[in-house]
């Protein structure tokens, strides 16, 4: 489903969703496609699904035109104690 139509049919609202398809621009992910997994009502249990979210799901706000995501990479740090 494209984020527009999901933003109608869900405005003003938190939803759980999983990317069915991206492109990677730069170091910005923008999402084109996605599946609606449930729609969320308040904040308490946006925060409540966000924590049990599984790889690849996420909580997205509909207030926002489109589903951008910024792209970092791990830059572990070692240190040694002597």
């Amino acid at each position: 489903m494209k984020w527009q139509e999901v933003r109608k049919l869900y405005p003003n609202q938190f939803v759980k969703l999983e990317v069915l398809e991206s492109r990677v621009i730069g170091n910005k992910e923008y999402v084109d496609d996605v599946v609606v997994i449930k729609a969320i009502s308040d904040g308490k249990e946006a925060m409540r699904e966000f924590v049990n979210c599984k790889p690849g799901q996420f909580i997205y706000s509909t207030k926002n035109k489109e589903i951008v995501i910024q792209l970092t990479k791990n830059i572990g740090i070692r240190r040694s104690i002597v």
